[in-house]
Protein backbone atom coordinates (compact mmCIF):
# COMPACT_ATOMS: atom_id res chain seq x y z
CA UNK A 1 0.00 0.00 0.00
CA UNK A 2 3.21 2.51 0.90
CA UNK A 3 3.60 2.29 -2.91
CA UNK A 4 0.02 2.88 -4.86
CA UNK A 5 0.98 6.05 -5.70
CA UNK A 6 4.87 6.86 -7.33
CA UNK A 7 5.99 8.99 -9.52
CA UNK A 8 5.69 8.45 -12.78
CA UNK A 9 9.62 8.33 -13.97
CA UNK A 10 10.26 5.41 -11.22
CA UNK A 11 7.12 3.57 -12.07
CA UNK A 12 6.85 0.06 -14.03
CA UNK A 13 5.04 1.66 -16.63
CA UNK A 14 7.50 4.30 -17.33
CA UNK A 15 10.06 1.66 -17.06
CA UNK A 16 8.61 -0.80 -20.00
CA UNK A 17 7.52 1.58 -22.29
CA UNK A 18 8.23 0.55 -25.93
CA UNK A 19 10.22 2.80 -28.66
CA UNK A 20 6.97 2.29 -31.33
CA UNK A 21 3.69 4.12 -30.06
CA UNK A 22 0.85 1.82 -28.88
CA UNK A 23 -2.08 1.71 -31.08
CA UNK A 24 -5.44 1.00 -29.16
CA UNK A 25 -6.91 -0.62 -32.39
CA UNK A 26 -6.34 -1.13 -35.73
CA UNK A 27 -7.67 2.42 -37.36
CA UNK A 28 -7.37 3.85 -34.05
CA UNK A 29 -5.46 6.53 -32.10
CA UNK A 30 -1.31 6.10 -31.82
CA UNK A 31 -0.09 6.77 -28.07
CA UNK A 32 3.77 8.15 -27.70
CA UNK A 33 5.11 8.43 -24.81
CA UNK A 34 8.47 10.80 -24.34
CA UNK A 35 10.59 11.53 -21.02
CA UNK A 36 9.90 15.18 -19.80
CA UNK A 37 11.32 16.68 -16.62
CA UNK A 38 7.51 17.06 -15.40
CA UNK A 39 7.14 13.01 -16.02
CA UNK A 40 6.02 11.74 -19.09
CA UNK A 41 4.66 13.19 -21.67
CA UNK A 42 1.73 11.59 -23.98
CA UNK A 43 0.51 11.93 -27.25
CA UNK A 44 -2.63 10.42 -28.73
CA UNK A 45 -2.42 11.08 -32.70
CA UNK A 46 -4.63 9.68 -35.60
CA UNK A 47 -3.98 11.78 -38.95
CA UNK A 48 -4.38 15.36 -37.86
CA UNK A 49 -6.01 14.97 -34.71
CA UNK A 50 -4.03 14.99 -31.75
CA UNK A 51 -4.19 15.75 -27.96
CA UNK A 52 -1.35 16.02 -25.36
CA UNK A 53 -1.21 15.35 -21.62
CA UNK A 54 1.40 15.29 -18.56
CA UNK A 55 1.48 11.91 -16.46
CA UNK A 56 3.11 12.93 -13.05
CA UNK A 57 1.51 9.99 -10.91
CA UNK A 58 1.06 6.61 -11.63
CA UNK A 59 -0.80 4.58 -9.12
CA UNK A 60 -1.20 1.18 -8.85
CA UNK A 61 1.23 -0.79 -6.60
CA UNK A 62 2.31 -2.95 -9.49
CA UNK A 63 1.10 -6.66 -8.41
CA UNK A 64 -2.01 -6.02 -10.31
CA UNK A 65 -1.61 -3.33 -12.69
CA UNK A 66 -0.30 0.73 -13.17
CA UNK A 67 -2.66 2.91 -14.28
CA UNK A 68 -1.18 6.40 -14.67
CA UNK A 69 -3.12 9.79 -14.32
CA UNK A 70 -2.67 12.19 -17.17
CA UNK A 71 -3.23 16.15 -16.46
CA UNK A 72 -4.39 18.12 -19.72
CA UNK A 73 -4.08 21.95 -17.73
CA UNK A 74 -5.86 21.12 -15.27
CA UNK A 75 -8.04 18.94 -15.94
CA UNK A 76 -7.04 14.99 -14.86
CA UNK A 77 -7.93 11.86 -17.23
CA UNK A 78 -7.30 7.87 -15.80
CA UNK A 79 -4.95 7.03 -18.63
CA UNK A 80 -6.80 4.64 -21.42
CA UNK A 81 -3.38 2.63 -21.48
CA UNK A 82 -2.26 0.66 -17.90
CA UNK A 83 0.63 -1.53 -17.79
CA UNK A 84 0.01 -5.46 -16.79
CA UNK A 85 3.27 -6.55 -15.41
CA UNK A 86 2.18 -10.46 -15.12
CA UNK A 87 1.65 -10.00 -18.81
CA UNK A 88 4.69 -7.04 -19.02
CA UNK A 89 1.92 -5.96 -21.77
CA UNK A 90 0.09 -2.58 -22.16
CA UNK A 91 -3.66 -2.32 -22.34
CA UNK A 92 -7.02 -0.98 -22.20
CA UNK A 93 -7.53 0.15 -18.82
CA UNK A 94 -9.93 -1.99 -16.91
CA UNK A 95 -13.40 -0.28 -17.09
CA UNK A 96 -12.78 1.90 -20.33
CA UNK A 97 -14.15 0.63 -23.96
CA UNK A 98 -12.43 -1.16 -26.01
CA UNK A 99 -11.99 -0.09 -29.65
CA UNK A 100 -11.71 3.43 -31.46
CA UNK A 101 -11.73 6.46 -29.26
CA UNK A 102 -14.27 9.19 -30.62
CA UNK A 103 -11.66 12.17 -30.21
CA UNK A 104 -7.54 12.52 -29.33
CA UNK A 105 -9.17 13.80 -25.84
CA UNK A 106 -10.44 10.12 -25.27
CA UNK A 107 -7.45 8.51 -26.42
CA UNK A 108 -5.73 10.25 -23.33
CA UNK A 109 -8.03 8.80 -21.10
CA UNK A 110 -11.26 8.83 -19.13
CA UNK A 111 -12.04 12.61 -17.91
CA UNK A 112 -12.42 12.92 -14.26
CA UNK A 113 -14.57 15.20 -12.49
CA UNK A 114 -13.11 17.28 -9.54
CA UNK A 115 -14.86 14.43 -6.91
CA UNK A 116 -14.08 11.55 -8.83
CA UNK A 117 -9.94 12.88 -9.14
CA UNK A 118 -10.14 13.41 -5.31
CA UNK A 119 -11.66 10.06 -4.69
CA UNK A 120 -9.60 8.26 -6.49
CA UNK A 121 -6.55 9.77 -5.05
CA UNK A 122 -7.48 9.40 -1.72
CA UNK A 123 -7.30 5.81 -1.93
CA UNK A 124 -4.16 6.11 -3.71
CA UNK A 125 -2.09 8.55 -1.21
CA UNK A 126 -2.26 9.28 2.43
CA UNK A 127 -3.27 12.96 1.84
CA UNK A 128 -3.79 15.65 -0.80
CA UNK A 129 -2.68 18.83 1.35
CA UNK A 130 0.16 18.51 1.50
CA UNK A 131 0.27 15.41 -1.28
CA UNK A 132 1.66 12.20 0.59
CA UNK A 133 1.67 9.46 -1.98
CA UNK A 134 1.25 5.88 -0.95
CA UNK A 135 -0.53 4.52 2.37
CA UNK A 136 1.46 5.17 5.03
CA UNK A 137 0.82 4.40 8.79
CA UNK A 138 -1.08 7.67 9.58
CA UNK A 139 -4.20 6.58 7.26
CA UNK A 140 -5.00 3.60 9.10
CA UNK A 141 -3.56 4.39 12.73
CA UNK A 142 -4.93 8.16 13.35
CA UNK A 143 -2.35 9.78 15.92
CA UNK A 144 0.55 7.91 14.46
CA UNK A 145 2.94 10.83 14.21
CA UNK A 146 2.03 11.88 17.93
CA UNK A 147 2.40 8.68 19.24
CA UNK A 148 6.51 8.52 17.24
CA UNK A 149 7.06 11.50 18.68
CA UNK A 150 5.81 11.60 22.79
CA UNK A 151 4.29 7.89 22.69
CA UNK A 152 0.67 8.82 22.61
CA UNK A 153 -2.23 6.57 21.98
CA UNK A 154 -2.90 5.48 18.60
CA UNK A 155 -5.73 4.25 16.78
CA UNK A 156 -5.03 0.01 16.14
CA UNK A 157 -7.48 -1.08 13.37
CA UNK A 158 -6.66 -4.46 14.70
CA UNK A 159 -8.75 -3.83 17.92
CA UNK A 160 -11.96 -2.90 16.48
CA UNK A 161 -15.24 -5.00 15.74
CA UNK A 162 -15.22 -7.01 11.72
CA UNK A 163 -17.89 -4.83 10.51
CA UNK A 164 -15.87 -1.44 11.64
CA UNK A 165 -12.56 -2.49 10.25
CA UNK A 166 -14.05 -4.12 7.24
CA UNK A 167 -15.52 -0.26 6.87
CA UNK A 168 -12.30 1.16 7.54
CA UNK A 169 -10.54 -1.04 4.94
CA UNK A 170 -13.84 -0.34 2.20
CA UNK A 171 -12.37 2.99 2.30
CA UNK A 172 -10.52 2.69 -0.35
CA UNK A 173 -10.82 -1.29 -1.10
CA UNK A 174 -15.12 -0.66 -1.60
CA UNK A 175 -18.13 -1.79 0.55
CA UNK A 176 -21.03 -0.16 -2.24
CA UNK A 177 -20.68 -0.91 -5.57
CA UNK A 178 -19.92 2.00 -8.01
CA UNK A 179 -22.95 0.62 -10.49
CA UNK A 180 -24.80 -1.76 -9.05
CA UNK A 181 -24.54 -5.01 -7.67
CA UNK A 182 -24.82 -6.59 -10.87
CA UNK A 183 -21.52 -5.92 -12.57
CA UNK A 184 -19.14 -8.65 -12.70
CA UNK A 185 -16.31 -6.23 -12.26
CA UNK A 186 -17.48 -5.62 -8.29
CA UNK A 187 -15.75 -8.81 -7.56
CA UNK A 188 -12.52 -6.38 -7.33
CA UNK A 189 -14.14 -5.01 -4.20
CA UNK A 190 -13.60 -7.84 -1.32
CA UNK A 191 -15.41 -5.82 1.65
CA UNK A 192 -18.46 -5.35 -0.65
CA UNK A 193 -18.46 -9.35 -1.50
CA UNK A 194 -17.27 -10.38 1.79
CA UNK A 195 -20.24 -8.29 3.29
CA UNK A 196 -22.69 -11.37 1.45
CA UNK A 197 -20.78 -14.02 3.29
CA UNK A 198 -22.45 -15.92 6.43
CA UNK A 199 -18.59 -16.68 7.26
CA UNK A 200 -18.82 -12.59 8.18
CA UNK A 201 -21.53 -12.07 9.01
CA UNK A 202 -21.49 -14.64 12.02
CA UNK A 203 -19.08 -11.86 13.86
CA UNK A 204 -15.79 -13.94 13.86
CA UNK A 205 -14.26 -12.94 10.51
CA UNK A 206 -12.12 -9.74 9.98
CA UNK A 207 -10.16 -8.24 7.04
CA UNK A 208 -7.28 -9.11 9.20
CA UNK A 209 -8.36 -13.19 10.26
CA UNK A 210 -6.62 -14.05 6.84
CA UNK A 211 -4.34 -10.89 5.88
CA UNK A 212 -1.96 -9.96 8.30
CA UNK A 213 -2.16 -5.98 8.07
CA UNK A 214 1.55 -5.27 7.63
CA UNK A 215 1.98 -7.91 5.08
CA UNK A 216 1.11 -8.42 1.54
CA UNK A 217 -1.51 -10.56 0.86
CA UNK A 218 -0.40 -14.40 0.97
CA UNK A 219 -0.55 -15.92 -2.56
CA UNK A 220 -1.16 -19.20 -4.03
CA UNK A 221 -0.54 -20.82 -0.73
CA UNK A 222 -3.50 -22.83 -0.04
CA UNK A 223 -2.19 -24.39 3.55
CA UNK A 224 -2.12 -20.74 4.46
CA UNK A 225 -5.67 -20.05 3.96
CA UNK A 226 -7.02 -23.32 4.88
CA UNK A 227 -5.56 -23.34 8.28
CA UNK A 228 -7.66 -19.78 8.60
CA UNK A 229 -10.76 -21.76 7.84
CA UNK A 230 -10.31 -24.61 9.78
CA UNK A 231 -10.34 -22.81 12.93
CA UNK A 232 -13.52 -22.36 12.66
CA UNK A 233 -14.82 -24.96 10.42
CA UNK A 234 -12.47 -28.29 11.77
CA UNK A 235 -16.12 -29.95 12.23
CA UNK A 236 -17.65 -29.63 9.08
CA UNK A 237 -14.21 -29.92 7.10
CA UNK A 238 -14.05 -33.93 8.97
CA UNK A 239 -17.77 -34.42 9.21
CA UNK A 240 -18.92 -32.92 5.29
CA UNK A 241 -15.54 -33.31 3.57
CA UNK A 242 -14.86 -37.10 3.86
CA UNK A 243 -12.79 -37.80 0.65
CA UNK A 244 -9.38 -35.73 -0.24
CA UNK A 245 -10.77 -32.25 0.31
CA UNK A 246 -10.28 -32.96 3.89
CA UNK A 247 -6.55 -31.32 2.65
CA UNK A 248 -7.24 -29.79 -0.19
CA UNK A 249 -8.19 -26.17 -1.32
CA UNK A 250 -10.54 -24.39 0.46
CA UNK A 251 -10.58 -21.26 -0.97
CA UNK A 252 -10.33 -22.70 -4.51
CA UNK A 253 -14.08 -24.07 -3.99
CA UNK A 254 -15.66 -21.61 -1.76
CA UNK A 255 -13.58 -18.04 -3.40
CA UNK A 256 -13.07 -18.94 -6.88
CA UNK A 257 -10.63 -16.77 -8.87
CA UNK A 258 -12.50 -14.66 -11.46
CA UNK A 259 -10.45 -13.68 -14.34
CA UNK A 260 -11.72 -10.47 -15.65
CA UNK A 261 -9.16 -9.75 -18.09
CA UNK A 262 -6.32 -11.35 -19.63
CA UNK A 263 -3.97 -10.03 -16.54
CA UNK A 264 -6.25 -9.65 -14.02
CA UNK A 265 -7.86 -12.11 -11.98
CA UNK A 266 -9.09 -11.69 -8.70
CA UNK A 267 -10.45 -14.04 -5.46
CA UNK A 268 -14.38 -13.26 -5.00
CA UNK A 269 -14.70 -12.72 -1.44
CA UNK A 270 -18.34 -13.82 -1.06
CA UNK A 271 -17.40 -17.12 0.80
CA UNK A 272 -19.85 -20.02 0.08
CA UNK A 273 -20.72 -23.25 -1.88
CA UNK A 274 -19.67 -21.61 -5.92
CA UNK A 275 -21.14 -23.39 -8.53
CA UNK A 276 -18.56 -23.19 -11.90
Amino acid sequence: MAHAMTLAPLSAFAAHIPSQPLRESATGFQLSYTHVEAGLQVTAQRGTQTATGIIEWVLGAGSQGQTPLVRVGETLFESRVSYFPQLDRYGITIGQPAGTSLNAEAALGRKLTQKDAQSCLLCHATTLDPLVPGIQCERCHAGSEQHALKQTPVANPGKMSPRDQLNLCGTCHRVTPPVDDTQAENVRFQPLRLLKSPCFTSGKLACTTCHPAHQDATRNNAAFYNEKCITCHASAVTGQHTDQRQTGDCIGCHMPVVQLHPALKFTDHYIRVATR
